[in-house]
């Protein structure tokens, strides 16, 4: 009898257990699919792309490539930084998502998509478009970042994932700074005028320069023919001066034609005192402060070294 007893115990504990075992591995409910984790949002042939557009702030720029060059076509046209393009290329083309971090539209604050902090950008190859992806903040580790489709929740972080490649604060900053570059040798003079005075520099065959029957030599000259060299804008504003203003300085450099130099001070304050460029045959206006304007436009008792 105890036999028996002990052998319907057996079946009743193995029976439990065939339940149990069930009850594990057996879907219960909707059935689910298994998330697919991408490598990329969308990918690119970063030799074929031939425009970017980048939005944030509710400002947008475009980055159009032609001729080999790439040139920044609105809001306004002017030359890009075509590093810094090459390095957005890059990112693209070489960061990996790493995980799913968030599927919860509660979180996008959290991870930076929000509309002070998300850029959206949108790839064209061909002229069509590639894809188009949503960044937000970036990752907590070296070369991270968080980003996203534009269409659904799912938030992704992204390694080998430069974000200042990409994210720009000031969209400004994917034209090219640099205003002129003219070689020390291809200088023939320089006129500059102020409300104080005007001077001419005169340069003979020899490559020397001259104020007058004054020879120019050491720091201040090489300064400012170094300046002219490779003279870049602190900033750019895309303003127009209205009316016929007279200009607090002008430069005019003479290389067999000539370009000038025209700052209006637009800004006079204690605290800020600020100038627009505007520079022949070019539609863009400069921004910049006192001292930087005052390194190129010098009297002539500082070209002298009597100061």
């Amino acid at each position: 009898m105890n036999k028996n007893k002990n052998t319907y115990l057996l079946v009743a504990v193995f029976a439990v257990l065939v339940v149990i075992a069930y009850l594990m591995t057996t879907e219960r409910g909707e059935k689910t699919t298994t998330f697919k984790l991408e490598e990329k949002i969308f990918v690119i042939d970063s030799a074929a792309v031939d425009q970017l557009e980048i939005e944030r702030n509710g400002s947008k720029v475009v980055l159009q490539k032609a001729g080999g060059r790439w040139n920044v076509t609105a809001p306004i046209n002017y030359p890009a930084m075509d590093q810094f393009v090459n390095n957005a290329l890059y990112t693209l083309k070489n960061y990996k998502i790493s995980s799913k971090v968030s599927e919860n539209p509660s979180n996008r604050d959290k991870f930076g998509f929000n509309d002070t902090n998300v850029t959206k950008l949108s790839v064209f190859q061909g002229g069509k478009t590639v894809g188009q992806m949503l960044i937000g903040n970036a990752g907590q580790g070296n070369g991270q970042g968080y980003i996203k489709k534009v269409d659904g929740n799912e938030i992704f972080l992204a390694d080998d994932f430069i974000q200042n490649y990409i994210v720009k604060q000031d969209l400004s900053e994917w034209r090219d700074k640099v205003i002129l570059s003219i070689p020390k040798g291809a200088i023939k003079s320089i006129e500059i005028t102020s409300k104080e005075e005007s001077l001419t520099i005169n340069v003979d065959s020899l490559g020397k320069f001259f104020i007058g029957k004054d020879t120019l030599s050491g720091n201040p000259i090489d300064q400012l023919t170094n300046i002219l060299s490779n003279y870049s804008t602190q900033g750019f504003k895309d303003t127009v001066i209205t009316g016929n203003p007279s200009p607090n300085y002008m430069m005019r450099i003479n290389t067999g034609k000539v370009t000038e130099l025209k700052f209006y001070k637009y800004i006079d304050t204690e605290t800020s005192k600020r100038y627009l460029l505007q520079v022949t045959g070019n539609p863009q206006y400069f921004e910049m402060d006192e001292g930087y304007v005052k390194q190129l436009c010098k009297t002539k008792k500082e070209l002298l070294g009597k100061n």
